[in-house]
């Protein structure tokens, strides 16, 4: 007969399920202001692939929009039937390479200083993130009066309370911080909530297979290096340091599989196609979640508030500072991942791959440095030993 689960570990559960909300809310906020996308149609689809992952991987497991295609789209250059052609061909894509044995391949070519490089790259990029999302927002998504400044105090208090181990580990800390946040933002907001394009939760929407080259070419392939690197490997390393045991079941073929399904779902639903992320499953992680109850509460959260009329519009009002002081507290706990590595050589290697991914935002070109300085240093390193 399995036990109850103790009063204080359901806190610690809610608490990690709103760590990952930093990287979600805004991109889903743009999606649906830029592109049109209906909110409750994101957040019941992307609410259900978290109730899912959460049943099948057992830990958390993140869901996030693919950031790539997000910011691609969110641009105006991609017409909706090039967007759903592109969700159903990545989601087979993934498929395929999960079945084929191909991912672990890939994996085999990821040195622990190629890995712990792309996780550094994705730590300062969420703490660009964190910044611009703060500079270039007043202190709700929808628009406030409040002054900049006190956004920047805001989340120098909520990074104190969120940061400190001696705070973050008490869940009731994460919790109120949120329900303060929600409180104000619904004051500052003067109790509405902004309507965003209307549409059902779910529309069918089948690919248009003439339309498969430009999908690829403008979509798939700007995604492709960073969901490998981020969605697939580093995922299955930040489970593995997470969770330990628990991520059993958390393999490279694994997440890919699960990524093709998802997208295939997300394309004949009408919806944005997802990925997982080191990031996300850092935030669950830093945030007290440590199984997948932590992603089927938010995941249920999500799809509630899709079925209520203008509920997904309220998640909106989860102030700047806040979704920027949870990105700065995950960018430093994926930072602080290269102290892991034994030696001065394979963290210098580290700390290429994650400036020049910091840098060029491209984690393709990142690898490619990485592996060519790899292959340098380990040449030179045989060429001083003393032959025998």
């Amino acid at each position: 007969m399995p036990q109850p689960v103790p009063h204080w570990r359901w806190k610690k559960e809610i608490s990690g399920a709103v760590g990952d909300l930093g990287i979600t809310i805004p991109l889903a906020y743009a999606l649906v202001v830029t592109a049109g996308f209906p909110p409750g149609r994101i957040f019941f689809l992307w609410g259900t692939a978290y109730v899912l992952t959460g049943l099948f991987y057992r830990v958390p497991v993140s869901i996030q929009p693919l950031k790539a295609m997000a910011v691609i789209v969110i641009s105006g250059t991609v017409s909706p039937s090039v967007l759903t052609t592109a969700a159903v061909g990545y989601g087979i894509l993934f498929l395929l390479l999960a079945v084929t044995g191909v991912v672990p391949l890939i994996r085999k070519a990821f040195s622990e200083p190629l890995v712990r490089g792309v996780q550094l790259g994705i730590g300062l990029m969420l703490a660009r993130k964190a910044w611009g999302l703060v500079s270039g927002h007043p202190f709700l998504l929808r628009g406030s009066e409040v002054p900049g400044w006190i956004s920047w105090v805001a989340v120098l208090l909520i990074v104190v309370l969120l940061v400190l181990p001696r705070l973050r580990s008490r869940p009731g800390i994460v919790l109120g911080v949120l329900a303060a946040g929600l409180a104000s933002g619904v004051i500052l907001g003067r109790g509405e909530v902004a309507a965003g394009p209307p549409g059902g939760v779910i529309a069918w929407t089948p690919p248009q297979w003439h339309l498969l080259g430009p999908a690829f070419f403008l979509l798939m392939l700007p995604q492709l290096p960073l969901t490998l690197g981020n969605a697939v490997i580093a995922e299955e390393d930040v489970c593995r340091i997470s969770f330990g045991e628990r991520a059993g079941r958390v393999t490279v073929a694994r997440l890919a599989g699960s990524i093709g399904l998802l997208d295939v779902a997300m394309g004949l639903l009408g919806g944005f196609p997802v990925c997982h992320g080191a990031g996300g499953s850092m935030a669950h992680a830093r945030f007290g979640g440590r199984t997948g109850r932590t992603t089927i509460l938010l995941g249920g959260i999500y799809v509630l508030l899709a079925v209520i009329p203008s509920g997904a519009d309220f998640l909106f009002l989860i102030p700047v500072p806040l979704l920027g002081a949870l990105l700065l507290g995950v960018s430093w706990g994926m930072i602080r991942l290269v102290a892991l590595l034994p030696d001065l050589q394979q963290t210098a290697i580290a700390v290429t791959v994650g400036l020049v991914g910091f840098f060029v935002r491209n984690l393709a070109i990142a690898l490619a440095v990485g592996w060519v300085l790899q292959m340098l240093l380990n040449h030179w390193r045989r060429s001083r030993e003393p032959v025998s």
